[in-house]
């Protein structure tokens, strides 16, 4: 046994093993009890299938990226679509003065800029976050199997890999409002599809939670900065 728990990226089933292994030269996928079809199919696929699987939002990857892929990198992979996000925020920023004819920044005045987005960007980001493992914990997730709050933490952050489309759409269409829009609104139902086969409450309670949560979270922020 290689795999001391699992879960099946069908059904959601919880499953002692992905595989068996007989030797050294011989391994079988294992079957879910609940289910009858294999626990985890990705183990045996290309990488770039299950980022292609989970860009369509398909439960079966998110499933696999959450609970049977070992995320070491969560942090690395957080500071990343700070970075993004912060980017994101810099060149909006100088766009606007650039529009209103107003901008005569020097470099260092641009670099202490980033760096006050990046500080944005981390408090936003941290509030959110924050704010629904808060709400959904104290919620009626306490008595569900699987819940924890280290997988609701990895579940946001699962969520977010949208944040990194929007670098090509600063690059390749900065004047395109639509692009943003779309990007938005793929990173606002990827977080309720993670968050819903994580908790598996419904759509419409995940959605209202999130629009409740990004409101709070703002006016919070705005009272920070």
């Amino acid at each position: 046994m290689e795999q001391n728990s699992a879960v099946c990226v069908n059904c959601g089933n919880n499953c002692p093993t992905i595989y068996k292994k007989f030797s050294c030269d011989i391994i079988k996928l294992s079957n879910c009890e609940k289910c009858g079809g294999l626990v985890d199919k990705y183990v045996e696929t290309e990488y770039s299938i299950v980022i292609i699987d989970m860009l369509l939002l398909r439960k079966e990857a998110l499933r696999h990226m959450l609970f049977n892929s070992n995320l070491k990198i969560a942090w690395k992979l957080v500071i990343l679509f700070i970075l993004c996000d912060a980017y994101e925020k810099t060149i909006s920023h100088r766009l606007s003065f650039k529009e209103s004819h107003k901008f005569k920044k020097f470099i260092n005045e641009l670099e202490l800029n980033f760096y006050l987005m990046c500080l944005k960007s981390f408090l936003e980001y941290f509030i959110f976050a924050t704010l629904v493992v808060v709400v959904l914990y104290h919620s009626q997730l306490r008595s569900m199997e699987r819940f924890s709050s280290k997988h609701l933490f990895h579940a946001i952050i699962l969520a977010s890999y949208g944040k990194l489309f929007m670098l090509p759409v600063l690059v390749w269409s900065k004047d395109d409002e639509y692009s943003e829009i779309l990007i938005i609104l793929f990173i606002f139902l990827s977080q309720v599809q993670v968050i819903r086969i994580t908790t598996k409450l419904s759509i419409i309670i995940i959605a209202s939670t999130l629009i409740l949560i990004s409101e709070v979270g703002y006016l919070a922020l705005q009272r920070i900065l």
